[in-house]
């Protein structure tokens, strides 16, 4: 198998951008990709059920209630997109609380849920030693960490907090509004 070639690699495919920001969705993509793989994260079709009540009454509630002008289609349509972002909530806050039970540390707000920023930082650290991923261009390696250690771009959940506490602990779709 010929070697990956580009400015970065992950899990032995060249990735070929040389934008910064791609570059790191790409590898952490990826790799969390494998890491809910290998460990059989994967939200369940009650959970996402759960969500989608607690999304759908919590926009009734500020009045985003769907169009009732839409066709059976259209309707079909938002009900498939809602789903999959119910879906992907869902699996996203599976991984980070898989993480960070793994690695522990540090809690950031994000909009779609915490994210276990310290976590994340170890398990690349960990699998970039692996040899699952590589950056070769030190301008782009630097932009890919700055986001995992310029601790300067994140709002921190209080250790010990409540919000911290509770973060990987309730699930989105139990929480209450």
């Amino acid at each position: 198998m010929a070697a990956a070639t580009g400015p970065a690699e992950v899990l032995g495919e060249a990735v070929a951008s040389t934008d910064p920001t791609q570059v790191q969705e790409t590898i952490v993509t990826r790799l969390l990709d494998q890491y809910a793989e290998e460990r059989g994260i994967k939200p369940e079709p009650a959970e996402i059920d759960a969500l989608l009540g607690k999304m759908r009454r919590d926009m009734a509630a500020s009045g985003l209630a769907t169009e009732p002008d839409l066709t059976p289609e259209e309707t079909a349509e938002v009900d498939a997109m809602q789903r999959e972002m119910a879906r992907a909530i869902i699996r996203q806050w599976k991984i980070n609380k898989a993480l960070h039970e793994r690695y522990g540390g540090r809690i950031i707000y994000q909009q779609l849920g915490p994210e276990p920023l310290d976590a994340y930082r170890q398990l690349l650290r960990q699998r970039e030693a692996d040899s699952a991923f590589a950056i070769r261009d030190s301008a782009l390696e630097a932009s890919f960490w700055r986001y995992f250690t310029d601790d300067s771009m994140h709002d921190f959940m209080a250790p010990g907090g409540a919000d911290e506490t509770r973060a990987f602990k309730i699930p989105p779709w139990e929480q209450q509004p």
